[in-house]
């Protein structure tokens, strides 16, 4: 079999079913590919590679690989295929520093990234398409626009289990929720399950605080309400998950169960962890999830917090074997979750503040243009 037939089978296949042992077993030779082609095709990541003296030939675990800090997205241009296979840049928010990483996608990873994460949600919402409430504009959305932002990225990908979408706020810089179309997929779509997206915030802000100042209720019962992004304005806010979940739960007079926090990256599109009902995220079989010590850049163990890393088979356009990200998680076990779901479970705990994480990153040639 192939690279490209155990990834394609690994994303099909149904997931949290491998032992970690076996996962990581599995997926230990697909990466060492993975390096190998960033090595190839990006100077940068040949560069980085050997001044971190590693061999992917040597390695024996998953975490050997040094990991690349998100922050080297936003500075250079970072592709590990031919250019003209290219067909779509995502852009990140840029809401820390004002630049936005810029991840470049070929049709291979673009077609991953979506059946990644669809191969992810049906573990937690089931196969069947439902009426989609986008709480957001469908200016994020563009299909014309030759970049694509997370948000834009992350509707996307949940449209794949809509039948049918109503975006429910106008605007763009202002969103505004129109109480016209609110109604009229309520109308349409009273007695079924519906699913519900939008980014965290956004979700809060616009649409449950202003219905809740009207004293406005929806009745959809069997609603599964997805949001993601946007944790630490409604801390700065003083509003909890348990707090959220309650009350985005009564505006939809659904359980707090069904609303369905997942952590993702623009960096890592395709690869999300949602909440399972033990409230832990699970790696999904086609990536891994490596918590480091912020000092010793070691891995931590169960209990242990750090650095989250994200490793990802899914790219084949941009090196996305190994990106350290910029938040603080905890480990809390392997194989051991009560839901019965395999591999590493960790919680997600908050946005590093200002990060400005060096030392890998140090090791990319100053020239910032080219390959």
């Amino acid at each position: 079999m192939t690279v490209k037939e155990t990834i394609d089978g690994i994303i099909a296949a149904k997931q949290y079913r491998m032992a970690q042992k076996d996962k990581e077993k599995l997926l230990l030779p697909l990466f060492q590919e993975k390096v190998r082609r960033s090595i190839e095709h990006s100077r940068h990541m040949r560069s980085f590679y050997e001044r971190m003296a590693f061999d992917p030939d040597k390695m024996s675990l998953l975490s050997d690989i040094p990991p690349l800090p998100v922050t080297m997205f936003k500075l250079y241009d970072l592709v590990s295929c031919d250019r003209a296979s290219i067909v779509r840049t995502l852009k990140s928010s840029a809401t820390t520093t004002g630049v936005p990483s810029k991840i470049h996608l070929d049709k291979t990873t673009a077609f991953r990234q979506s059946r990644a994460m669809s191969s992810t949600l049906t573990d937690y919402i089931g196969k069947q398409r439902m009426p989609l409430l986008v709480i957001d504009t469908t200016a994020v959305n563009d299909p014309k626009a030759g970049s694509l932002t997370a948000r834009g990225a992350a509707i996307r990908g949940v449209e794949v289990f809509a039948k049918g979408s109503t975006y429910v706020l106008d605007g763009m810089d202002d969103l505004k929720l129109n109480k016209e179309r609110l109604e009229e997929f309520v109308r349409s779509n009273q007695g079924k399950e519906i699913l519900v997206y939008g980014f965290t915030y956004i979700l809060w802000t616009r649409f449950i605080e202003p219905l809740e100042k009207e004293g406005r209720k929806l009745d959809f019962p069997g609603a599964k309400v997805l949001h993601s992004g946007g944790w630490k304005k409604l801390k700065d806010r003083k509003v909890e998950k348990a707090v959220f979940n309650k009350r985005v739960g009564a505006m939809f007079n659904t359980a707090p169960g069904n609303v369905i926090d997942f952590y993702g990256m623009v960096e890592q599109v395709g690869v999300i962890f949602p909440d399972c009902e033990e409230g832990r995220k699970h790696v999904p079989d086609f990536s891994e999830v490596v918590i480091r010590d912020p000092l010793t850049m070691e891995e931590v163990g169960p209990g242990g917090s750090g650095l989250i890393e994200i490793m990802s088979i899914l790219p084949s356009s941009y090196p996305g074997e190994a990106v350290l990200t910029e938040d603080i998680g905890r480990l809390i076990g392997v194989d051991d979750c009560p839901c019965g779901r395999k591999g590493k479970s960790f919680e997600f705990l908050e946005r590093v503040e200002k990060a400005e994480l060096r030392g890998c990153g140090d090791t990319f040639a100053e020239r910032r243009d080219g390959r």
